[in-house]
C-alpha cells in the first residue's frame, strides 16, 4: 500500500451531486446487462478512512438485473471517485 502525500496526490475534480448520478448513470447504462438502470442516488461520504467524498446510496436497476447492475456499479463507482469528489452544497 502505497502512502501518498498531498503534494503527489492527483487532484480531483469537483462534480454536484446531479453531475455525478448523471455520470454514474450514463456508465452503468452502458455496462452489459445494465440498459435499462432507471437511476441513481449519489450522497457525500464523510469518512476520514476513506479517500472518496461519495457514494452510491441506492441505484435503481428498472429492467436490468439487480445483480449485474450491482456488479457493475462497483467498478464504475470505484474508478470514478478516483477522478471527482463532490461539490460542496
Amino acid at each position: 500500500m502505497t502512502d501518498e502525500s498531498p503534494e503527489t496526490k492527483p487532484d480531483k475534480s469537483p462534480k454536484t451531486k446531479a453531475e455525478l448520478e448523471d455520470l454514474v448513470l450514463a456508465e452503468l447504462r452502458a455496462a452489459s446487462g445494465c440498459g435499462g438502470a432507471v437511476h441513481v442516488t449519489v450522497v457525500a461520504y464523510d469518512d476520514y478512512r476513506v479517500g472518496a467524498t461519495w457514494e452510491v446510496a441506492s441505484c435503481n436497476p428498472g429492467a436490468s438485473a439487480p445483480e449485474d447492475c450491482e456488479r457493475a456499479l462497483c467498478d464504475i463507482v470505484s474508478r470514478l471517485q478516483q477522478h471527482f469528489d463532490i461539490a460542496p452544497t
